[in-house]
């Protein structure tokens, strides 16, 4: 007989592990082998830990993905994803500051180890990523390969314990939408709008589209994806172009009379606004956007547009004019099946606050920019 697993189960265990991360506890993860450790996330590393008697008999090991890496030590070649760092002698404040790029602190004589995709550090730093924390973890080696001594050290502590194929179910798990409230939202911008609220199965992330004029009921609506920038939208920051876009775009489609905007919940090209404000504090040291992003350990840009697919679907829109400067936007729509007719562009004038990040799109991430 063949045991059926409930995804429901599978999530209601995923998100008791990543809330547990994200009080800066510790999970235990065990790989295809039975191989497992405990991990917590490395930005808590100066945070006490609990008290228990087997962690201490074990040495840390820092986990890092490439970017990180790559950063830290330029010289690096290998195309591993991920790697490990001896942590015994470094401090807990050393591996706050590891994980949050300050490449001063990473000891010359120390080595960075590749590790392959899936193994424990690999997991690791999925976990920890997945939880919207840095991706970077510390991680304790269990030395047993029994799975029933590595609950009895886990159970008493009621710490949570995370399969390999509970973190491949990560991305594999979908999650859906659904249309939930509509509500006239007369805006600034444009004055006959509305408001189309989704319900995410999962409970967590809360997107929206604002329908302008007769957005819905035209063949090939404009359309612009837009990414919640809380700082440029909420306070008109400088830094980015983020609400003027947002702004401009609501007058473009209200002179039209129609057009929709998606509002994804993707702060920070989607890795959050904690890591966006330490992202900012590392331009502030000198660093790109494309750098600092790296030096926490995030890729260029961590977003998907599969979402805005959805949405779209939704609203029964499948052929539409694109208000966007990037190309990826444009490549991820066209492969999920939306027709682009025509894409327009978005380039509104800089200021000296957002020159070098205007240009760092143009020139590292191929926006359409002249």
């Amino acid at each position: 007989m063949q045991l059926t697993i409930n995804p429901k189960n599978i999530a209601g265990k995923i998100d008791a592990a990543l809330s547990a991360l994200r009080r800066g506890s510790m999970v235990v993860i065990r790989d295809k082998n039975q191989r497992a450790g405990f991990i917590r996330a490395a930005e808590f590393a100066d945070y006490e830990l609990p008290e228990i008697p087997y962690i201490n008999q074990i040495a840390p090991i820092l986990c890092l993905t490439r970017q990180q890496v790559q950063y830290l030590r330029p010289n690096n070649t290998s195309i591993k994803p991920v790697f490990s760092l001896p942590a015994n002698t470094l401090t807990g404040k050393q591996i706050v500051g590891l994980s949050i790029g300050e490449s001063k602190l990473l000891p010359e004589n120390v080595g960075l180890l590749p590790e392959h995709e899936n193994s424990l550090v690999d997991l690791a730093i999925k976990v920890v990523k997945f939880s919207k924390l840095l991706p970077s973890a510390i991680l304790y080696r269990i030395s047993h390969a029994d799975t029933y001594k590595q609950n009895q050290l886990s159970s008493p502590y009621q710490i949570p314990v995370l399969e390999s194929s509970d973190i491949e179910s990560f991305s594999s798990i979908q999650t859906s939408l659904s249309i939930s409230i509509k509500a006239d939202l007369p805006l600034k911008e444009a004055p006959k709008s509305k408001i189309v609220m989704f319900r995410n199965s999962n409970g967590k992330e809360e997107h929206f589209a604002i329908v302008v004029g007769n957005g819905l009921s035209v063949k090939e609506p404009l359309v612009r994806l837009h990414s919640q920038c809380l700082t440029g939208d909420v306070f008109g920051s400088l830094k980015c172009d983020c609400g003027e876009q947002l702004k401009a775009a609501l007058s473009l489609m209200s002179n039209e009379g129609a057009g929709v905007v998606l509002y994804l919940a993707q702060e920070g090209r989607d890795i959050g606004l904690l890591n966006k404000i330490r992202a900012y504090a590392l331009q502030d040291a000198g660093l790109d956007t494309v750098e600092a992003n790296h030096s926490l350990g995030f890729d260029t840009d961590e977003r998907g547009f599969s979402t805005a697919f959805e949405m779209l679907n939704l609203l029964e829109v499948s052929e539409i004019k694109l208000l966007t400067n990037n190309p990826d936007k444009v490549k991820q729509l066209s492969e999920l099946g939306i027709t682009i007719t025509q894409r327009l562009p978005l380039v509104l004038p800089t200021n000296p606050h957002n020159e070098n990040y205007i240009r760092v799109k143009r020139d590292k991430t191929g926006h359409f920019i002249s």
